[in-house]
């Protein structure tokens, strides 16, 4: 797809581009989808935005005479009596052509983002359909694992409940990817930033230490940021700041994750609402109040 826009719709384009991406400049060769062989579907796009045009006539955007416009033609109000009859009352209007070799030409005359990602999203159905055995995005889904605030301690043995999962029996099964400490604990070999430790295994932040009893003693290794320590359950446990300011805190991940299918309802129904995280409406920092008695 190829977009064209004036000056003042560059923001437009940084819209779509943020969503889409951008190939870059068309002419090069990298960029040509027809030497693209393995990838190109065989479909061209092209989106051409003009505001400007809200002026034009339903003449002039080949809509036919009132006596040769059929009967849904008449209903809809797609032909003209008066030569000087604006297309759409003179307001925002998008203009489509496309033939069945998956050709499609697009004037939006309208300045409105959304407008942008859709037609994007049009022209890929379109191609979808006649590539066939295809479907633009709906499929898919998150898989969600739900994260805790531990505070700033946390013990294998006593915060979870036991899974029966030990040590032993995940270096057993999986001992192929990590490499084994003689301290008790194991470092994946593909992210060295994964430590594998015990299940009774103790964190605690204001000693920064993460702590295990092996073989008789207690052995210990420094609680680090970046890190993710992994308990024989899957049970995860990293450091993290939140936002706002807050002092560091540990943060512990379950293991199952829950698949939360992607939803499908109209447009303007809420798709992009739900699956935005509620953080990002939630503002952090300090609140001065007054009278709390009276403001409450």
């Amino acid at each position: 797809i190829r977009f064209f826009a004036p000056g003042n719709l560059v923001s437009n384009l940084d819209f779509v581009e943020s969503i889409f991406g951008n190939a870059g400049d068309p002419n090069l060769p990298e960029n040509d989808a027809g030497l693209d062989v393995h990838h190109w579907t065989g479909h061209t796009g092209c989106v051409i935005l003009a505001p400007h045009l809200t002026r034009i006539t339903k003449k002039e955007a080949g809509l036919p005479h009132h006596d040769e416009a059929t009967e849904k033609q008449r209903e809809q109000g797609m032909c003209w009596t008066q030569p000087d009859e604006l297309y759409n009352g003179g307001t925002a209007f998008k203009l489509c052509a496309r033939d069945e070799k998956g050709v499609m030409v697009t004037i939006i005359a309208d300045n409105y983002f959304g407008y942008c990602k859709k037609e994007v999203k049009t022209q890929i159905s379109f191609s979808a359909n006649l590539f066939g055995m295809a479907e633009e995005e709906h499929a898919g889904g998150a898989l969600v694992y739900p994260s805790y605030d531990l505070g700033e301690e946390f013990s294998g043995h006593l915060h979870v409940k036991r899974l029966g999962h030990s040590f032993e029996d995940m270096v057993q099964r999986f001992g192929e990817i990590m490499d084994l400490q003689p301290e008790g604990y194991a470092v994946d070999k593909r992210y060295p930033d994964i430590i594998y430790v015990s299940e009774d295994v103790h964190f605690d932040l204001h000693s920064q230490t993460v702590s295990w009893p092996h073989q008789g003693s207690t052995q210990s290794i420094k609680l680090l940021e970046g890190k993710t320590y992994v308990r024989p359950s899957g049970y995860k446990v990293h450091l993290e700041k939140p936002p706002g300011n807050r002092s560091w805190r540990l943060i512990g991940t379950v293991a199952e994750g829950l698949i939360c299918h992607k939803p499908c309802t109209v447009s303007g129904g809420g798709k992009s609402e739900i699956s935005k995280p509620v953080t990002d409406a939630v503002i952090q920092g300090p609140v001065i109040v007054a009278h709390i008695k009276e403001d409450l």
